[in-house]
């Protein structure tokens, strides 16, 4: 921004002045903001996972009355067990407990009976390797058994209780299974909010239950994405229990850490950052529609100040680059400081000259274009006085099937170079032997193979014009055919220019619908038939579905007249006579 005087260089220092203090203050006030967000976060969180906490040290001083209860039944304390006896007594103990999942009883003869059958349990399958999880209630220790051999499922651990006999002495082994991810479920749907997730890690590092049953098992420290949690875990205290942040899978998570104060277990309750961050949607809301109206109204008066000072001189910078593009006709209005006026009528000016110089330098070198080119065609009409008025009847037809093409085909060239291109589609003609060249008869197959080296000589000449020589390939291609088999490279398809396609068609309607010496001359709706006919073998088909719509639009009904003023001859030659 330009202040061209001190008292906007100073209005402009007070504005800014006064817009960072706002913006300071907003931020501020959203920094506060989140703070109590995350405490009230962290309130709630501590409840939550108290509450969990007491509740699942219930539920395992529960089971484990109850197993101890189990293990004193007498049906067990007998030497000969009936095992469907055995089955419906824990059949009952799994209905009174939602959360087992199998009991089974380790006899000390390794014989077993179990609520369900597994693999694993059999005494060709041990031996079976535990590892042991510590649960403190109150005074007492819950031991927790879980299975790390290969046939052990990490998301189950077992209470167990030694089964002593008559005597006292321990024998048996009780092993109630405990389902992880039943308990977990039980414990997220009763206890935690509900976008939340939850685990509990043992003071071992391995996760008891998790809202993530994948997770249940698994050692915390092995997982890359919970090193921060196993990091406050490692290093916490019951009375550090704070809020911290973690990414899993790219997404940010707010985690809060409760250490129990019971049994050592570590509680762990996140949410995912949308979540925590959906609580300040309104304080965001509030701070943006402040920053808003702040830069709003700081845009409106530098906006103000620019478009005073500097959008004259923006307007002169974008006029130049338009004369530096080409485009002369370009004016600037008349607006600003004086001295800005100045300028601009000046540059309005000398727009205008160089404008009117250009014009006049194009329309002397495109007379002059025309003048060359003129003078190479009739120069050919002259030596061939057959071909009167010929190239300026084809040089319409192509003119009109350019006109009716779509426009990503008229960007390949422009309508002055197909025009161009089309005048001295037979300027080779000039270097044809007279004998060949006027010939009335049948050409030999010598003299047909000199004149069908007009299409070459004539694009060797066009490439010497400087100005010109970007249209050579329409002289020298077209009398190729659309199947191969024309002259003078035998190109096939869309290998042909598509300047040489278009003349091919004009230059063959012209040929049919002309008074031949051998023939009299086709009706318009017979030639047409005919260009029809040869789509796809002579000619582009989609030139002649262009050639089609010209010809229905009334375009095509109007023959053109010759520029030459003389004349029409009966024939264009012995070279039309063979197909050209």
């Amino acid at each position: 921004m330009y202040f061209p005087r001190a008292k906007d260089r100073l209005f402009a220092t007070f504005l800014l002045l006064c817009l960072f203090p706002i913006l300071f203050i907003c931020f501020l006030f959203y920094e506060e903001a989140q703070k109590a967000v995350f405490e009230q976060y962290q309130i709630s969180s501590e409840s939550h996972l108290k509450l969990a906490d007491a509740r699942l040290s219930l539920f395992i001083r529960g089971i484990q009355e109850d197993v101890d209860a189990l293990a004193q039944n007498p049906l067990l304390l007998e030497h000969e067990q009936n095992i469907d006896s055995l089955r419906i007594l824990f059949l009952q103990f799994a209905h009174m407990n939602s959360m087992v999942g199998n009991v089974h009883l380790l006899r000390d003869n390794r014989s077993i009976a179990s609520l369900y059958p597994e693999e694993g349990w059999d005494a060709a399958d041990r031996p079976i390797t535990f590892y042991r999880e510590t649960f403190s209630i109150e005074q007492n220790r819950v031991w927790l058994l879980g299975r790390e051999d290969e046939r052990g499922t990490r998301r189950s651990v077992y209470v167990a209780q030694k089964v002593k006999d008559r005597e006292g002495k321990s024998g048996d082994l009780l092993l109630v299974e405990i389902k992880l991810g039943q308990l977990s479920s039980w414990i997220r749907t009763n206890f935690m909010a509900e976008n939340s997730g939850m685990m509990m890690v043992s003071p071992t590092g391995r996760i008891m239950l998790d809202t993530n049953i994948d997770m249940i098992g698994r050692y915390l420290h092995a997982l890359p994405d919970y090193e921060i949690i196993s990091q406050a875990i490692r290093s916490a205290t019951e009375k550090e229990n704070r809020v911290l942040s973690f990414r899993q899978n790219g997404e940010t998570f707010y985690a809060f850490h409760l250490v129990s104060p019971t049994n050592s277990n570590h509680y762990i309750e996140w949410i995912p950052g949308e979540g925590m961050n959906a609580r300040l949607d309104r304080l965001k809301l509030i701070l943006l529609v402040t920053i808003f109206l702040v830069v709003v109204f700081s845009a409106y008066v530098s906006h103000r100040l620019s478009n005073w000072i500097g959008q004259p001189i923006y307007t002169m910078v974008r006029a130049t680059d338009s004369l530096l593009q080409g485009d002369f006709s370009i004016r600037v209005p008349i607006e600003g400081m004086e001295e800005i006026t100045l300028l601009e009528k000046k540059f309005n000016q000398m727009a205008e000259q160089i404008q009117c110089l250009l014009c006049r330098e194009r329309k002397y070198m495109r007379e002059s274009l025309d003048q060359i080119v003129r003078s190479f065609y009739l120069a050919v009409e002259m030596k061939d006085p057959y071909t009167a008025g010929h190239t300026e009847r084809v040089t319409n037809y192509a003119l009109i099937l350019y006109d009716h093409l779509d426009e990503e085909d008229r960007k390949q060239f422009s309508r002055d170079d197909l025009r161009y291109a089309t005048l001295m589609h037979d300027i080779g003609k000039v270097a044809i032997p007279d004998r060949v060249l006027l010939k009335a008869g049948k050409l030999t197959d010598e003299e047909y193979g000199q004149m069908m080296r007009h299409s070459t000589i004539g694009a060797d000449i066009v490439e010497q014009i400087k100005s010109l020589a970007h249209v050579s390939p329409g002289v020298r291609h077209h009398h190729e055919r659309w199947d191969g088999r024309g002259y003078p490279d035998q190109l096939k398809g869309e290998e042909i220019p598509l300047m040489g396609r278009i003349i091919a068609v004009a230059d063959t309607f012209d040929a049919m619908t002309t008074t031949r010496s051998y023939r009299h001359a086709m009706g318009f709706q017979e030639a047409y038939a005919e260009i029809v006919r040869c789509s796809q073998t002579q000619f582009d088909p989609r030139i002649v579905a262009v050639f089609q719509k010209a010809y229905r639009s009334g375009a095509w009904h109007e023959r053109p007249l010759s520029y030459g003023g003389g004349k029409q001859q009966q024939t264009e030659g012995a070279m039309a006579r063979h197909g050209g």
